[in-house]
């Protein structure tokens, strides 16, 4: 293989995975957009709490479930 061909396909090799980190930071940074002053904003901070009190919540009921279900019965 020659020089030139290697070389074309290193190039062609690291512009895919630019592309693929790309596509993926889309994808998986959706939390990588707040700004700094989001950690200060009151609504932002009463919306977290409750999301997690009703994940919590949820996982309490599904492990009662479960509990009662499976293991009680």
């Amino acid at each position: 293989m020659r020089k030139q061909d290697q070389d074309d396909q290193v190039r062609r090799a690291k512009a895919a995975l630019k592309r693929v980190e790309q596509e993926s930071e889309k994808l998986l940074g959706a939390g990588a957009t707040q700004t700094p002053s989001d950690e200060d904003d009151p609504i932002v901070i009463l919306g977290k709490r409750i999301g997690r009190g009703i994940g919590y919540f949820f996982v309490a009921i599904l492990l009662w479930h479960l509990t009662t279900t499976y293991l009680m019965g």
